[in-house]
């Protein structure tokens, strides 16, 4: 793609990101027509009484009413409760698995814009960060892509609200975590100076849940980042464990994050500003081999060797012989990422 395409193509992204953040409010969903509709969504359209009648009958009038006991009917609510409310809430055997740490990474693509892998949400990386953006501010980078993608899923908010207070404004209201169980919400709040103030967009993908959906939706809300990946996971919440005896376990959200202009993040995830997928095979291939090589070579097509006068009287094929194992596999919503870093640093330098 040319510079004139791209800057055709970012045009409107750029625009959006220039303007002070919106306070949307979540849009109605609209009402499909009665032919249109679905078993799940006729369900939610049911009145309390409507629910009543068909329960009712069917505990009396169904084919297999007779294993429709007080436990069936129970259980039969209990999985209707946990498909409802998935991934606020499952079964499992108490103690989740391992996450093994994911290293962070820090370099400057192009000589121009900083890029940083996040990766696991803690001190020893949080120090990192700090190193980075000081590095990335001396070299007067035009911008930093902040990639959430290796980020595991947690739900340490506490030190969530110290990434985010890394790229806004000391004293601004990050987010809360609301617990129906509780009369006041916890609100996090920025208590120290920006360590970068530049152009920043932010790295998300399915996969991305927790923290790392909070730090996105605020970096969007607060940082005016640019979103880019797919939608993430719906997992802003705070769990709890429940033991329900014989090894089993209700995990369920007692809280959820809620960042004040955005719409809920729970359970419909984090909707990116512009959407580029990477195949889950090419994102670990890339991310892992870029801790020991960098990422830049991911990200810069090289230019392809053509076929010349030199080489067919040799005998060769430039074409052929230049490619090599893995020279195709880029990181498309890294390079996309950079695209707008750059797009919106013209346009601001352009007024």
């Amino acid at each position: 793609m040319n510079k004139f395409a791209l800057l055709l193509f970012l045009a409107p992204l750029v625009a959006r990101a220039q303007e002070p953040s919106p306070s949307p409010t979540a849009a109605p969903s609209p009402v499909p027509a009665q032919e249109e509709m679905d078993s799940y969504e006729r369900l939610e359209a049911l009145d309390a009484a409507q629910i009543k009648l068909a329960t009712e009958t069917i505990k009396a009038n169904h084919a297999e009413a007779t294993t429709l006991d007080e436990t069936g009917m129970a259980r039969a609510t209990l999985r209707g409760l946990l498909d409802g409310l998935y991934p606020g809430a499952e079964l499992t055997g108490g103690e989740a698995a391992k996450t093994e740490p994911s290293p962070f990474r820090a370099e400057i693509l192009d000589g121009r814009v900083g890029y940083v892998r996040l990766g696991s949400i803690g001190t020893e990386n949080m120090a990192q960060l700090d190193a980075a953006l000081q590095d990335f501010t001396e070299k007067k980078a035009e911008g930093v892509v902040l990639d959430l993608r290796a980020t595991p899923e947690s739900s340490d908010f506490p030190m969530a609200a110290q990434v985010c207070e890394r790229f806004v404004p000391n004293g601004t209201a990050l987010f809360s975590l609301v617990s129906p169980g509780e009369k006041q919400e916890k609100i996090f709040t920025s208590s120290r100076a920006p360590a970068f103030q530049g152009v920043v967009v932010v790295l998300v993908d399915e996969d991305a849940a927790g923290a790392a959906e909070v730090i996105a939706a605020v970096l969007r809300r607060h940082a005016r980042a640019m979103v880019v990946g797919t939608n993430t996971s719906g997992r802003a919440v705070e769990f709890t464990l429940l033991p329900l005896g014989g090894g089993h376990h209700l995990r369920y959200a007692a809280a959820e994050v809620r960042v004040a202009g955005l719409p809920p993040l729970y359970p419909r995830g984090l909707e990116p500003d512009l959407e580029v997928d990477q195949s889950a095979g090419d994102k670990k291939a890339i991310l892992d081999a870029a801790l020991e090589k960098g990422i830049a070579g991911y990200v810069f097509e090289s230019e392809r060797a053509r076929m010349n006068e030199a080489a067919l009287v040799a005998g060769t094929n430039p074409e052929i012989d230049a490619e090599e194992p893995g020279a195709e596999l880029l990181d498309r919503p890294l390079q996309r990422a950079v695209d707008l870093v750059v797009a919106i640093k013209l346009f601001r330098k352009r007024g």
